[in-house]
């Protein structure tokens, strides 16, 4: 199984990080994790510094490559803003799963994209790669069918559409639970993101995982002259 990018003749400088995890035990929550949301709130607070959170580079970054396929980031916002605006409003990160609320906690405290599947619900390799169009995907938390337009940057594997506009929904079918034993995550580090940046985020994400929901854990950074990862232990 491997992770294939796609996108990289128009992204030159993205940089996409990977952590692949085996045998992880994932439960609803622990006392130890509430305590890391809460750092992770207080260090988003002060990289913001009181300023609205488009104006962070990191974020304004995603928003223009939102832009750049055909996406209105004020109308879908790239994940990493949607999760601190949200953090910021309610005053903290909500409760789903350790493996969840781990990387959730990272990508508010690194302000970079996270999200994470289920391998044993993949089937084939994931790429990240354009959308021909009329392709259908199911949100998460809905049974509502959407269809995606030409040229969108999607997440796929060999058989359905795992996450539209590159970061911004992910689909049911596939998503991080409880009965989760085996997983991959990735860090979407968009251009003007140096790749140290990202690199920073994946070693932050697999010490938090792996103390939060055990297991064993490799990875790796796709980038313009290496774009496949292999998705194993």
């Amino acid at each position: 199984m491997r992770f294939i990018v796609e996108v990289f003749d128009r992204y030159l400088g993205a940089h996409i990080g990977v952590l692949t995890a085996r045998d992880m035990e994932v439960v609803h929550s622990d006392p130890g994790l509430e305590r890391m949301k809460i750092g992770a709130l207080s260090a988003a607070e002060e990289k913001i510094g009181g300023e609205p959170a488009t104006r962070h580079p990191f974020i304004a970054s995603w928003r223009q490559m939102y832009r750049s396929f055909g996406t209105k980031p004020g109308d879908y916002r790239p994940s990493a803003e949607a999760l601190v605006r949200r953090a910021l409003k309610t005053g903290g990160l909500p409760t789903i799963n350790t493996a969840v609320d781990a990387y959730n906690a990272v990508s508010l405290r690194h302000l970079i994209p996270m999200g994470g599947f289920d391998l044993d619900h993949i089937v084939g390799d994931i790429r990240l790669r354009f959308s021909p169009g009329g392709e259908e995907f199911t949100p998460l938390g809905s049974d509502k069918t959407e269809l995606t337009y030409v040229g969108e940057v999607v997440y796929a594997d060999d058989e359905r559409i795992l996450t539209r506009r590159w970061n911004y929904r992910d689909c049911d079918e596939t998503k991080i639970t409880e009965e989760t034993r085996n997983a991959v995550l990735f860090i979407d580090g968009p251009e003007g993101v140096p790749r140290s940046f990202v690199e920073e985020a994946l070693l932050d994400l697999e010490r938090l995982i792996n103390e939060y929901c055990g297991g064993e854990y490799s990875s790796g950074v796709a980038w313009v002259d290496e774009n496949e990862v292999a998705l194993s232990p």
